[in-house]
C-alpha cells in the first residue's frame, strides 16, 4: 500500500471519514426525494450506500482504490 493510500484508508476509518459518508449520504437520500425521474433512485441508492458505508465503516471503492475493505483492517500509525 503506498503512502497516498494509507493516508486514505486512515481518513475514511476514522471518525472525519464515516462522519463525512454518513451526511453524503443523508444528504442525497434527502436530495434524491426531491426528484420524480430516474435521478431520484439513483440518488437515493448511491445515498444508501454512503450511508452504510459511514455507518459499518466500510468502503465500497476499497478494491479499486486498493485499500482494505473495513475499516478496523487499516493499519494504524
Amino acid at each position: 500500500m503506498t503512502t497516498a493510500q494509507l493516508r486514505f484508508a486512515r481518513l475514511k476509518s476514522g471518525p472525519l471519514g464515516r462522519v463525512i459518508d454518513t451526511v453524503l449520504g443523508l444528504t442525497l437520500i434527502w436530495w434524491g426525494i426531491g426528484f420524480s425521474s430516474w435521478v431520484q433512485g439513483l440518488a437515493v441508492v448511491i445515498g444508501v450506500f454512503a450511508l452504510l458505508a459511514g455507518v459499518l465503516n466500510v468502503c465500497w471503492a476499497a478494491p479499486i482504490v486498493g485499500i482494505p475493505f473495513r475499516g478496523k483492517d487499516v493499519p494504524k500509525a
